[in-house]
């Protein structure tokens, strides 16, 4: 359709709407969007630790397996 689009969320966001995977409704949108994002937020705490130093980098493994136990994994299981 000649878009021209840059960043990959957008992109994702575009192709899954214009085929009609990005839910049926509003509510189901919500759902995708605090998926991806949840899991964005997780994937951006990994991937910082291996810049971090021995120290930091144990306090912030505890955080995150606290975080991922409490704030993420439970949602995704229901």
């Amino acid at each position: 359709d000649g878009m021209k689009m840059v960043q990959s969320r957008a992109i994702l966001c575009y192709i899954a709407g214009k085929y009609n995977l990005y839910g049926k409704d509003l509510k189901e949108r919500a759902w995708i969007d605090m998926y991806v994002e949840g899991t964005t937020d997780l994937m951006g705490m990994i991937m910082a630790l291996p810049f971090q130093a021995a120290d930091v980098k144990e306090k912030n493994i505890a955080l995150i397996i606290e975080r991922a136990t409490t704030r993420y994994f439970p949602v995704y299981e229901k």
